[in-house]
């Protein structure tokens, strides 16, 4: 059985951005993109799935209610050393505060950080890790 799907998993309260990022990244049919609306539902189905069907790509909101995109990212790093593959995550936020921008280069797991809205230009970042 051959599965040349990739699978993103796109974690945001905001079910707009869902549905945006759904309509630009559907125009490759090889994608799969799973919307979760809490960090916690996408931490549980990372624990829980078999490695094959692990994410090419996570990408993740800064700021959600009870988890935010930080925590996510420290349960993360207690998950990672039972997944087979290191999986790359963009994050993903309206802010632009240079703090947050700042903490991004220093946390190795995030690959980018881009802000809200979406354009074409941010659309090829997260193309570079699919």
């Amino acid at each position: 059985m051959e599965d040349m799907n990739k699978i993103v998993y796109v974690v945001d309260d905001d079910e707009i951005f869902h549905f945006i990022i759904k309509k630009m990244l559907g125009e490759q049919s090889d994608l799969v993109v799973t919307s979760f609306l809490c960090a916690e539902e996408a931490l549980e189905q990372l624990s829980n799935n078999p490695p094959s069907t692990l994410p090419s790509l996570i990408i993740l909101d800064m700021n959600m209610q009870r988890m935010n995109g930080w925590d996510f990212i420290e349960a993360y790093r207690g998950l990672k050393t039972s997944l087979k593959n290191n999986i790359p995550i963009i994050m993903c936020s309206s802010s632009v505060d240079v703090r947050d921008m700042q903490k991004v280069q220093h946390t190795p797991e995030l690959m980018a950080y881009i802000t809200k809205p979406l354009d074409k230009n941010k659309l090829k970042v997260i193309e570079e890790y699919l």
